[in-house]
């Protein structure tokens, strides 16, 4: 007597490998659909970072200080020799080219992080968010991305620099 899969049936061999080649189809779809829905929520968070903090930022309408300015563009990145952890940025606010900032910052012991991405977001002006946390500290995050560094702040100085003086260039 002869089962339903004898041996040698070519039609049960087709019909199972079928099986299989739409199983897989089916969950490689589902692992595409997935990994887009996690990106689009990436995405997404990203983006309501942005929106909340222009929205901080454009609550102050006369910013008095340039952690108050929408967004700032790194010109220089300056640390301090003989590995004390402060940092001098010189920062602009694109909006208004004149208006300028030296910002010393303290960075974390041990960060080897931190100027590095600096001088990268500065290299290619990439668009920053500085936002304030509690007292003096303050995080830097580039916009459409994830990337922070954190700090504190030690002394800020706002400039009015006449483009004419503005060295030719970016000195990351």
């Amino acid at each position: 007597m002869r089962g339903p899969y004898a041996l040698g049936d070519t039609r049960a061999v087709r019909a199972y490998c079928r099986g299989v080649i739409i199983a897989a189809a089916l969950a490689g779809v589902i692992v595409l659909i997935a990994a887009g829905l996690t990106w689009a929520a990436h995405r997404v968070h990203i983006g309501h970072l942005d929106m909340q903090a222009l929205a901080d930022k454009l609550a102050t309408p006369e910013p008095a200080s340039a952690l108050d300015w929408p967004e700032l563009r790194v010109h220089a990145v300056i640390p301090e020799p003989g590995g004390q952890p402060l940092v001098l940025l010189q920062v602009g606010w694109p909006a208004h080219p004149r208006q300028t900032a030296a910002l010393l910052v303290a960075l974390d012991h041990g960060d080897e992080r931190s100027v590095p991405l600096l001088a990268q977001w500065c290299t290619r002006q990439a668009s920053v968010a500085p936002v304030r946390q509690q007292g003096s500290e303050l995080e830097f995050r580039r916009r459409q991305s994830l990337e922070r560094v954190h700090a504190v702040l030690v002394a800020e100085q706002l400039m009015a620099t006449p483009m004419a003086s503005r060295p030719p260039g970016q000195q990351c």
